[in-house]
Formats: structure tokens, sequence, C-alpha cells
């Protein structure tokens, strides 16, 4: 049986059925189970049929008996077949309301093509295989018993800086959250008891409260990085490569569906290809990565029209071009805390170009091929 559970995108239905932790959502509906496996079918629609028949072979076994007769078998076969006809044949317009392991099976499947009846019968005849193998171990393991209530659906907390905005969040366990203007961070109102699990969209300084019985994981895309207590910086915004960089304490980064790793210390950082695909360690300069937290925009020779979309999103404009970027444009400076009429016109005498301020837009117009700063 596999172990990791980073390493479950190859999971057959026998393998969800000797889960422990898809045992757990299954019985009893366990928070941070629920979150894992609700987690799990988003990344994985694929498995989302596989999870279906693992649930129903585990609902039936937990009633079985030690010892199963081939007389039972065959009852139990034509109860699932007879089931499965019902399904196919009677089209439900009930609202499904996520509320346990079965409704959200149902949600996701919802999304995804129906598979036909046929392959359906032929894995459930697989599926049925396993009974005698391991409804002992099962039953054992399961008392019969009525599973309890359902728990009230998981409250999911959304922040967001829009553009042109900082903002400065204090979470319920006492971590702070810096977001830069045009990101956002999404988590469960008053995490579980065994994790705080945060996602990032765009950029965010993080103070981790230490709670070394809850660690603090920031998922960004492909990456997760985990720590106790500890002070990071990560850049995550759509279409971008990521960027980690560690300030105190330390902290895991890692992969998901794969083994690799890394160890950060403070002065360490990741640099990573927007799908992680390509990664790697290395050393980052404080100055640049911290500065829009002292409200500091600073460009270091930089392609103009990436400095416009930093523009954009500092200051919460449209920047229009009324004639080409020239390609070989590149911009720098330091501009601490200024208007954004100051920064173009400190960029217009090296960049020669003129520009017009009209509420939201920004129209720049290039006077003519400027030199290379």
């Amino acid at each position: 049986m596999k172990t990791d559970p980073m390493s479950k995108s190859d999971y057959t239905v026998e393998d969800f059925v000797l889960d422990s932790l898809f045992r757990e959502w299954i019985f009893a509906n366990k928070a941070d189970a629920k979150l894992y496996w609700e987690s799990y079918m988003r990344k994985h629609p694929e498995k989302i049929k596989d999870i279906e028949q693992a649930r129903t072979l585990l609902v039936h076994l937990s009633q079985e008996k030690a010892q199963i007769s081939k007389l039972e078998k065959r009852q139990l076969w034509e109860n699932i077949s007879s089931e499965i006809d019902r399904q196919h044949d009677e089209p439900s317009e009930t609202k499904v309301i996520p509320m346990d392991s079965w409704s959200a099976i149902k949600q996701f499947q919802a999304e995804q093509q129906k598979k036909s009846r046929v392959a359906w019968k032929r894995k459930a005849i697989a599926v049925l295989l396993l009974v005698g193998c391991v409804g002992y171990f099962l039953t054992r393991s399961f008392p019969e018993k009525v599973p309890p209530p359902p728990p009230k659906l998981a409250e999911m907390e959304v922040l967001q800086a829009p553009a042109g905005v900082k903002s400065t969040i204090t979470l319920e366990d006492g971590s702070k959250v810096f977001l830069n203007s045009g990101s956002k961070v999404t988590y469960q109102k008053g995490f579980t008891d065994s994790l705080r699990l945060l996602t990032l969209e765009g950029e965010a300084f993080f103070e981790v409260a230490h709670d070394e019985n809850r660690p603090f994981i920031v998922q960004t895309g492909a990456l997760s990085t985990t720590a106790l207590g500890t002070s990071f910086n990560i850049s995550s915004f759509p279409g971008e490569d990521i960027a980690i960089s560690l300030v105190t304490g330390v902290v895991l980064v890692e992969k998901d569906d794969s083994e690799e790793k890394e160890e950060l210390h403070p002065g360490e950082g990741i640099q990573a290809s927007k799908d992680a695909l390509t990664w790697s360690k290395n050393k980052f300069d404080s100055e640049m990565v911290l500065s829009w937290m002292d409200k500091t925009l600073i460009f270091n020779k930089e392609p103009f029209a990436k400095a416009s979309e930093r523009l954009e999103n500092w200051f919460g404009v449209e920047v229009i071009f009324e004639n080409t970027i020239p390609g070989d444009l590149m911009v720098s400076g330091k501009f601490v805390d200024e208007s954004l009429e100051n920064i173009l016109t400190g960029l217009s005498y090296s960049s020669r170009f003129d520009y017009q301020i009209q509420g939201k837009k920004v129209r720049i117009h290039f006077k003519q091929k400027p030199d290379i700063l």
C-alpha cells in the first residue's frame, strides 16, 4: 500500500480502499481528510469514478460479516447491479449539497463526462473480487455502526488586495500576512486542528506565529512552502515565475506529486518556473525582494513592457502605448513613495516619451528610439 500522500496520483480503487486517510473521510468526514480529498479530486478529476467505487465498496463492507459466503457474494453483486440500473434509468433533478464524502464526490463527478455503463460494471466486477481478500480486515477495523451526522461545511476566507492597494491582515492564529496589490489568499476560517493551509495568488510576506502542532503551509501552484514560525516572501502572480525568499527561521519547499524538496535558511530562496517543472536554490537581494513593503519601486535594467505592468499593478491604472515600444529599451531607477506622475516624469527623460494621465488610464507615446540605459 502507498503511504506517501504526495504520490497518490496513480492510486487504484484498491489503494483508495486501503488508505487510512481515505477511510477517515468516508466514515468520519474529518475536516483535514475532507480538505485533502476534495483538493485531490480537483487535481485528479480522472480518479473521481474510482473514488466513488471505493466509497461504495467501503460502505457495503462496513456492514458485512467477517466471512462472506459465495451466496452472499452473489447477492452483493446483484444489489450493486440493481443500484447501477436504477441510477442510470432514473435521472435525478435534485441539487446536490456538498455536505459529506458522497455529496462531494457527486459534485465533482457532475463536472466530468459520464462514462459508459458497461465500463462501470466491468470495474465493479473487478472490485468485487477484492471482497474475499480484504473483507475480514476491514470489518474488524470498522465496527458496525451508523456514521455520525456530517459536520457543517468549512467556511472559507478570501482576503484580497485590489490593484493599487496593499493590505495587512492578522490571521486567527496570530500570523500576519502583508498582501501586495493585485494579490489574494484563501484559507479555511480558523484553520483545522492539525494544519494551517493557505493558497496564494500574487505576492505576500508572511510572519508566521509559532505552533509546533500545526504546520503553516502556503500553496502556490505546484509548490508548497511549510513553516512553523518564521518570515518569508512569496511571489506567484498568474503567468509569472514563482519566487520564494526566506528572511528568518527555516522553511521546507516541496513539489506536488514529487519527492523533490529543498530546505531554506535565512538569505536563501527558490526560483521556479510558473508550472514548477524547473526550479533552483539561490541567494536573493533582500532590498529588491522586500522593497514593495517599504513603498519602494525598483527597476533594475528591466524591459519597459515589464516595468509598465508593475506600474499598472502598483497604482491600479491601465497603460496604453500609442506606438511601438523599442525592443531594446531597458529602464532602471529607484522610487521611494513617489506618485505615478513623478515616476513617469523621471522615466520619460531617459526613455524619451510623452505621457498623459487621464483618470485610470496612462497614454505613452515614444518620440524616438531611446538609448539603452
